[in-house]
């Protein structure tokens, strides 16, 4: 799992990272890490449906320049740290049950 921060702040967790870079037409290529510009990780969005207004949770593909990298110059730059899943999740059920009263001693 991935943690992205951008301009310092909590962007999200990604499961997945595709270390890309562009390609002479202007098209993301993947590659390896050492080669990479950049990133395209898949990070939580709000999808609205324009009939209904229903807002669906999901994942949307984002790539991001990865710092000192160059790409198309149009996405934001992202820092990627890699965390353990596991650990993630389970400070968040910490923080979940102590906020709903769960942890009370």
């Amino acid at each position: 799992m991935f943690k992205v921060t951008v301009e310092g702040k909590f962007a999200g967790y990604s499961d997945t990272a595709v270390f890309v870079k562009a390609s002479a037409v202007g098209d993301y290529i993947p590659c390896d890490r050492a080669d990479a510009a950049g990133v395209c990780v898949k990070l939580p969005a709000d999808i609205i449906d324009a009939d209904t207004g229903e807002a669906t949770r999901t994942v949307e593909d984002i790539v991001f320049t990865l710092p000192g990298g160059e790409l198309l110059g149009i996405e934001q730059e992202a820092e990627l740290e890699e965390v353990s899943g596991a650990l993630a999740l389970d400070e968040a059920e910490e923080v979940v049950s102590i906020l709903t009263g769960g942890n009370v001693e």
